[in-house]
């Protein structure tokens, strides 16, 4: 039987990351544009100037707080994930739900929102992962997360610098390994 060698670290890509930044920075520019001349979208949807205006809005607003995020995670030098005989522990988002205990997992799923994957740790008390968060912004993210996917722990495939279905296979074989403990 093969034995793991303990901790496992997967980093943050870094890469990744500076992509998802200039793409957060590019729609900022876009929602400032429209924000800026609303007047000047003439054609079907966008033609009205009050929706252009509120997806301007909207745009810098949500986008910009990925902006910031992304440049918070690109200064993280921590491992975005590290996986050990304990659990999992995760820095892989602006909001991360630490360490997550083996004991704790249920299960682990795979989800897909637009073509961003995620693996979908099943925790038995979410209450517990949403109250960790430090901030109403973070809490409201986490619940979010909890609502769209049935867990508040969600590790995207875009910040890691791994291979995201091996990544899936290595943290399904090491839960099954460890569940019990």
């Amino acid at each position: 039987m093969k034995t793991t060698e303990y901790p496992i670290e997967i980093p943050l890509s870094k890469q990744k990351l500076i992509l998802l930044l200039l793409s957060a920075i590019a729609f900022v520019a876009i929602g400032i544009w429209f924000v800026a001349k609303p007047e000047s979208f003439k054609n079907g949807l966008l033609g009205n100037p009050t929706i252009v205006l509120s997806i301007g809005i909207l745009s810098i607003v949500v986008f910009g707080l990925a902006a910031f995020v992304m440049a918070k995670k690109l200064a993280d030098n921590a491992p975005g994930l590290i996986i050990d005989k304990t659990g999992i522990t995760d820095n892989s988002t602006g909001v991360p739900a630490g360490h997550i205990p083996w004991s704790d997992i249920k299960e682990i799923k795979t989800s897909k929102v637009f073509s961003q994957k995620f693996l979908v740790i099943m925790v038995s008390k979410p209450e517990d992962y949403i109250n960790r968060q430090g901030s109403t912004a973070a809490k409201k993210g986490v619940e979010a997360n909890y609502k769209i996917s049935g867990s508040p722990v969600n590790i995207p495939s875009s910040t890691l610098k791994y291979n995201f279905d091996e990544l899936e296979v290595l943290l399904k074989a090491e839960f099954a390994k460890n569940k019990g403990k």
